[in-house]
């Protein structure tokens, strides 16, 4: 999730985002970060333009319900007494895991929390991070 995360925040100037910018981002070398972009160009998550890639639709909607799930479960974590980066890890390995309908259910079990604990809002099923 970081490589589409990074395409994501680089390309919010209106830019598509460079290899050698994606590459600093992630804290790889330029071929690691050419390899991640090719496996996400695969999915159709990211698509490429004469200066640069930038998220397809796919890739917006991808983004969208992957964030949402991070943050709903650091929330939980956090509210259960996880310290907040140890909750921000955990959420991180727990993201993908788990069905939309079972997600869904844990939110609602939280009462539909807005903002995660790092005071960011929780993205709903049409709201773009």
């Amino acid at each position: 999730m970081d490589c589409i995360e990074a395409v994501y925040s680089l390309s919010l100037s209106g830019w598509p985002a460079r290899v050698k910018d994606v590459a600093c981002r992630m804290n790889v070398t330029s071929p690691t970060a050419l390899q991640f972009l090719g496996k996400l160009m695969e999915t159709d998550l990211i698509e490429k333009g004469p200066s640069g890639y930038k998220l397809t639709g796919s890739g917006l909607e991808y983004l969208n319900g992957a964030t949402r799930e991070h943050r709903i479960f650091e929330t939980l974590l956090v509210r259960n007494g996880f310290p907040l980066e140890d909750a921000c890890k955990v959420s991180s390995s727990l993201t993908g895991t788990v069905s939309e309908t079972a997600l869904e259910n844990l939110c609602a079990r939280m009462s539909h929390p807005d903002k995660c604990p790092h005071g960011r809002p929780i993205p709903g099923g049409t709201i773009h991070v």
